[in-house]
This record gives structure tokens, C-alpha cells and sequence, in this order.
């Protein structure tokens, strides 16, 4: 009982500084066009770091582990500023990813100290997005997309078909959350 409070509280202590934070910073995207509820949008190339693992159990730690690298779990007990939002891959692996901030390339980010987090570059895409608030879930998150791809078929939009929820909030926040499902546009 005494590891479940210890563990309750380091979460908690996680998620409280994410959401306190004044130094998150917003990602940057380009509005293309709008199309109903649909955003198309440019997004510049960026940084990130990753944390995936094979074990369904461990799926609840991913934002746990992330969040220990950029608050100094590296090889240069550095901290990195937080950035939003938190991308969760759909498809694939179905990692957690961190955008890093933009100061940061492959080659100047500290080791961290867990070896299953990974680094990588996202080139610059085109991407539909739909919003929504509240918390999000799964049942939600299938909702959402379908109506993006309906949205997208009715307007002869093509896509990689590979799905990401992106959330702006700590879990703290009740009101006013802000979700996205986004998907990258492909050209036939």
C-alpha cells in the first residue's frame, strides 16, 4: 500500500509541474484551409523523443518516462522545456512522442538515461485535424475518426491512413481541454 501512495505521488508531482509549467511550449503549425470542422494544416519539421514498449502494462508509463528524461533524466541531468502537445501514435508501435524544443537536433540532445527512448526527425507535412475537448478515450478517438475520414473521402482527400491523438492538457485540467485526431494528407 505504502509503494501504491509513493507511486500515486510521483504521478501526481509529474503531472502538477506539466500542468503549472509557463515554459510549455505550443506546437507550430501553419492553417491551410478549413473544411467543416476539419483543419488542414502545414507543419514544420521537427525533433522528437519516443518511449514505446512491448508490454501492454507498461502503455500508462509512457508519459512517466518521457517526462523523467525531460526533467533531467539524461546524461546531462539537463532540463528541457516541456512542450505540447503529447503525441500518441494510433498505429504502429503506438509510442508516446515529446516534440523536443526547437533549439534541439539530433546531434545536441542529451542521452537519456533510459535506453528505450528514442529520438527522431519528423520531416515537414501536411496533416487533417479535427478538434475536440473533454478526455479523451478510445471509443472517443474511434469516433473522431471517422468522421475525419468521411470528411476527407467526401472531399477526394488522401491520407497515410495513420491516426494520432494529440492532447494539450495535463489530466488536471477540466475545462477547456483541447484534443486532436490528426492524420498525414498523401498526394496519389
Amino acid at each position: 500500500m505504502k509503494i501504491i501512495l509513493i507511486v500515486i505521488a510521483v504521478l501526481f508531482t509529474i503531472f502538477f509541474a506539466f500542468s503549472q509549467n509557463e515554459n510549455v511550449k505550443k506546437e507550430v503549425y501553419v492553417l491551410i484551409k478549413k473544411i467543416d470542422e476539419v483543419e488542414i494544416r502545414a507543419y514544420n519539421e521537427s525533433i522528437n523523443a519516443s518511449y514505446y514498449s512491448k508490454s501492454e502494462s507498461e502503455r500508462n508509463s509512457y508519459f512517466k518516462y518521457l517526462a523523467s528524461y525531460i526533467f533531467g533524466g539524461n546524461s546531462e541531468n539537463k532540463k528541457i522545456s516541456m512542450t505540447s502537445p503529447v503525441t500518441m501514435r494510433l498505429h504502429g508501435n503506438k509510442e508516446m512522442i515529446f516534440r523536443m524544443p526547437d533549439k534541439y537536433t539530433l546531434d545536441n540532445l542529451p542521452d537519456p538515461n533510459n535506453t528505450n527512448i528514442n529520438f527522431f526527425k519528423i520531416p515537414p507535412c501536411i496533416k487533417a485535424t479535427i478538434t475536440y475537448g473533454g478526455y479523451s478515450n478510445k471509443k472517443i478517438e474511434q469516433k473522431k475518426i471517422q468522421k475525419l475520414s468521411k470528411l476527407l473521402l467526401e472531399n477526394n482527400i488522401h491520407h497515410n491512413n495513420k491516426f494520432e491523438v494529440l492532447v494539450y492538457n495535463s489530466p488536471y485540467k477540466i475545462i477547456n481541454r483541447r484534443n486532436e485526431i490528426t492524420v498525414n494528407i498523401t498526394y496519389p
